[in-house]
């Protein structure tokens, strides 16, 4: 059975954030189920663990469920062989982390939709203002997706400089 957690409104810089760890009911979080076996596939990606958040190319819809199959081991600190992983990540919660109540390092998605765009008048760079969902993924999980918006891939940590290693992971939609 899924953990509830109630959903939580991060604001950042530039960003407004809709952040949910798991099943909320009647709430916008996305629903857990088991994997579908006959997906058809949309696409492999390859998210290094140094990389942050990696745009898969792939805009969803709400209701869309998504299948994800996810291998492949991560450091989450390179040359300390206690910090390997697959996909599912360490039993291990930190403060700083994208969903607090998961495994550091896990594999994790994004649904952001850009609400505006505008420049920084200091810098001249361009800032996105966005609502994005976050959910946990692990090695196999299927997700139907609460919101409009791309989807992202990453891993539940957010101090990456020191990472090496890569998750394979497929993403498909079942058959309707």
């Amino acid at each position: 059975m899924a953990r509830m957690t109630a959903p939580r409104v991060l604001l950042a810089s530039g960003i407004v954030a809709l952040g949910f760890a798991a099943l909320v009911p009647g709430g916008l979080a996305p629903q857990v189920q088991a994997p579908s076996t006959d997906g058809q596939a949309v696409k492999k990606i390859t998210v290094p663990a140094d990389a942050g958040w990696v745009d898969t190319g792939i805009d969803v819809g709400p209701g869309e469920d998504l299948v994800f199959r996810a291998a492949g081991e991560v450091s989450l600190q390179r040359g300390n062989p206690d910090a390997g992983c697959g996909p599912g990540g360490l039993e291990s919660i930190t403060v700083d982390q994208p969903i607090p109540d998961e495994n550091l390092g896990a594999l994790i998605g994004r649904v952001a939709q850009l609400v505006s765009a505008r420049t920084d008048e200091d810098t001249g760079a361009e800032i996105g203002d966005e609502i994005f969902v976050l959910f946990f993924i692990g090695p196999e999980r299927t997700v139907t997706v609460p919101v409009k918006g791309r989807l992202y891939l990453g891993l539940n940590e957010n101090a990456l400089k020191d990472n090496a290693g890569e998750f394979t992971v497929l993403v498909s939609r079942p058959p309707a």
